[in-house]
Parts: C-alpha cells; sequence; structure tokens
C-alpha cells in the first residue's frame, strides 16, 4: 500500500506540474496550494496608484491628508428636504437639530454641504504650499506561507489572488478560518462569502403572505447577495472550516447565455445549497464572462484570513 500511494502521489504532482487543464483529463484531483509558497498563484493588481502629499520640495508630508473645510451645517427632513427655520445647537455635548423654539425635530438630519478641499497636517492646520501627487508602484503580495496556511496577512486593495489554471466544471475542496471579511470566487466571478457568523439566527421576513425565517445572503457560506445557506454551519473564527462545492458553469450559444451557472455547496458537512442557479456573477467579481473557463480567486482586500488544503477535481462537460 506504501508504494501504491507514493505513486498516486507521483502522478498527482506531475499532474500539477505539467499544467492540467480542466479540458485536459477530468477526474483527477489538482492540488492548487502546495502548503510551501504560492507557485500557481497571481495578484489581481500586479500595481497600484497611491495618492501623496507632499510639499514645495517634493517631500512627504507624514500624517497630511485632504479634507473639506469651510463647510455649512443644514437640516433635513428623511427626504432630504431643508426644514425651514430648523438651525444646528448643542444639547447635552452633542450638535442636534431643532425648531425655532430650541427644541429637537424628530427624524432630521444635520448636513454638510459646500466647502472646499484643502490639505491639512496631523493636527489639521492648512498646509499652503502642500499638493497631491499620484505615483504608480507595484503592489506588493499581502500573501504569506506559513506551516502549510495561505494566510492573507496584509490585505489591501488589488491583493485578491487567482489560479493560473482556469476551470469550466468542477469539484472543490477548500478550508478556511472566518476572522475576517474574504471570499471564495469560483471561477473568479461567483463568491462564496467567508466571514464570522458564528451564532448568526435567521430573520423572518413575509414571502407570498405567509412570514418565514431566512438567513442572510451576504453571511458566511452565502453566494453572495444572491443564494443564502439553508442552515448557519459557521464554526468560531478561528476553528478551522471547509467548503465542499460542486460547480456547473454557466453554458450558452453565439454569446448568449442559455443556462446560469450552477452550484452545490457543503458547508462543514452539512449542504446547505442544493444545485441552486445564481443569477449572474457576485460584486468584485474578476470579469463577466460566464461562458468561459475561470480561476479560482480568493479575496484579499479586507482583513487577515487563512486557508488551507486547497484542491480541485475537474468534471467532464454534460
Amino acid at each position: 500500500m506504501r508504494h501504491g500511494r507514493m505513486l498516486l502521489g507521483i502522478v498527482a504532482l506531475l499532474g500539477v506540474v505539467a499544467g492540467l487543464r480542466s479540458e485536459d483529463k477530468p477526474g483527477d484531483w489538482i492540488v492548487l496550494f502546495n502548503g510551501k509558497d504560492a507557485t500557481g498563484w497571481k495578484i489581481r493588481q500586479d500595481k497600484i496608484t497611491l495618492k501623496k502629499i507632499v510639499d514645495a520640495e517634493g517631500k512627504v508630508i507624514a500624517g497630511a491628508k485632504q479634507v473639506k473645510l469651510d463647510e455649512k451645517e443644514s437640516v433635513v427632513d428623511a427626504k432630504k428636504q431643508p426644514i425651514k427655520d430648523a438651525k444646528v445647537a448643542e444639547i447635552d455635548g452633542k450638535k442636534t437639530a431643532v425648531d425655532a423654539d430650541n427644541k429637537p425635530i424628530k427624524d432630521a438630519k444635520i448636513v454638510k454641504t459646500g466647502g472646499r478641499d484643502a490639505l491639512v497636517d496631523a493636527a489639521g492646520k492648512e498646509l499652503k504650499d502642500a499638493k497631491v501627487v499620484m505615483e504608480t508602484v507595484p503592489n506588493e503580495l499581502g500573501w504569506e506561507v506559513k506551516d502549510g496556511e495561505f494566510i492573507c496577512h496584509k490585505p489591501h486593495g488589488g491583493n485578491d489572488i487567482y489560479t493560473d489554471k482556469t476551470f469550466t466544471d468542477f469539484e472543490l475542496h477548500i478550508e478556511f478560518q472566518a476572522t475576517s471579511n474574504s471570499g471564495v470566487y469560483l471561477q473568479g466571478r461567483y463568491e462564496i462569502q467567508v466571514d464570522n457568523s458564528f451564532g448568526a439566527k435567521p430573520k423572518v421576513i413575509e414571502k407570498d403572505g405567509v412570514k418565514i425565517e431566512t438567513l442572510d445572503s451576504h453571511q458566511c457560506g452565502a453566494i453572495y447577495g444572491r443564494i443564502a445557506p439553508s442552515k448557519n454551519m459557521a464554526k468560531q473564527p478561528k476553528d478551522w472550516q471547509s467548503y465542499d462545492v460542486v460547480f456547473r458553469g454557466a453554458r450558452g450559444k453565439d454569446g448568449k447565455v442559455t443556462e446560469k451557472a450552477r452550484v452545490t455547496l457543503i458547508w462543514n458537512g452539512e449542504k446547505v445549497i442544493d444545485n441552486a442557479e445564481i443569477d449572474g456573477p457576485t460584486g468584485a467579481a474578476l470579469d463577466g464572462k460566464v461562458l468561459e473557463p475561470g480561476p479560482l480567486l480568493l479575496q484579499g482586500d479586507h482583513g487577515r484570513v487563512a486557508f488551507r488544503n486547497i484542491k480541485i477535481k475537474p468534471l467532464p462537460a454534460k
């Protein structure tokens, strides 16, 4: 048995090294994360543009920021219409919308209008000779590999990572810690939300005159904004959790979608989405080319999260 396991491991490794694509050899599991480095993954944005505030000599001013000065405060109602004779007063140390008799106005809001753009230092003092410059720099990879884990340790814009390989229909296994907001994007287009939803309760909604309980379509285990999980299987944030997915890509003809993508999701051993149709790509998708194969993408622009044991098995087209 030992020699058999070694042979299977060598065959699997050769498949990865050869750059096996979904259409090449359906049925084989492909290890997408080797537990040692970021081989096979690339960052979403190679370069990012930074805004810097510099003095007259071009030196960066630490703590400086761009703000609005000389704004005017006004009072509006719930429909954002100005309220006649209303004003802003300070009551118990808090700015409050009041009427001509200094009585608080229910549901009124204080809004700021007008003003001018200005640059100020860390203490809020206006900088007269400063200016804003834009600089395009290489985007630092905010992911590290440690103890077999793929960790987003420096989340920032453009820090999503995705695989070199692309897939159409597949099974996926991935493990994660839901210590912050992240996501697993199937084909880089359909996000399975990763977040701390431990203990989250269903909300009651009315559908066709009947009150029903439903989980949020933005919580962990949801296809973000599209499909809520049927059960909340969330563990404590630092506990390892698993997603096992069966995905079927969208189908079409002459560039038009005739069948939308479908997904089944097993979360921590419990089926929470059962062969459900996904009504188009979710927010922050890599692209909208749903009739083409796509990569696996991990979101890295919100908070610190970790993944491990990532593997995928391409399925034959049906």
